[in-house]
């Protein structure tokens, strides 16, 4: 069994990753593990851990591949999440299988400042999704081996645009449940409205 760890701040999920985490299941044969993030690096998530994992939750039901929510980080004390603790558990949970971690684009750029990124890279098999408007080089790839997913179908979408509207790629559920809720741009509507 091939396992695909899957790490995000998924603020909220968006169809990109749902896009992006079937056409890996399929391509590799394995299970893609979603790994919300409690304290990323390099984020600061815009809504709770909670209605992140609802929303992730709620996307996920109706897919057609293997998949399991894993609450490993949001369970952490860590200041931060750093990936290299995520993906020892996940080789601790799987020492047989072989490991897929999933990152996208934006990424590959900057994997060479991930926390001991050269021994993530050794344990788990990095793959990569190409994005529009993001130019990758050489050099990453080489150095940690990366695979690249050729899949072009993610759409150009992020979490950043979704959160303010200019974007409207997400579930049916992740727009229910953000309405419903009163989250990102919602909250700014609200506040210039009457109920």
């Amino acid at each position: 069994m091939r396992i695909g760890p899957y790490g995000g701040s998924f603020d909220p999920i968006h169809n990109g990753h749902l896009r992006m985490a079937e056409y890996a299941s399929k391509t590799y044969g394995g299970k893609v593990i979603f790994i919300p993030a409690k304290c990323p690096r390099w984020k600061n998530p815009t809504e709770s851990d909670l209605d992140r994992l609802k929303m992730l939750q709620n996307a996920l039901k109706n897919v057609e591949y293997q998949y399991e929510i894993s609450d490993f980080e949001f369970k952490s004390n860590d200041v931060v999440n750093y990936s290299i603790k995520t993906v020892k558990y996940f080789k601790t949970i799987y020492p047989n299988d072989k490991l897929f971690f999933l990152i996208g684009a934006d990424q590959v750029e900057a994997f060479h400042k991930w926390e001991e990124c050269d021994e993530i890279a050794s344990i788990c098999q990095i793959i990569f999704v190409p994005r529009i408007g993001y130019a990758i080089s050489d050099a990453n790839v080489k150095r940690f081996n990366m695979i690249k997913l050729e899949f072009y179908e993610s759409g150009d979408v992020s979490s950043s645009n979704i959160r303010i509207l200019k974007s409207n790629d997400i579930h049916q559920t992740t727009r229910q449940y953000i309405e419903e809720n009163r989250l990102y741009y919602v909250q700014k509507i609200a506040a210039l409205v009457s109920e």
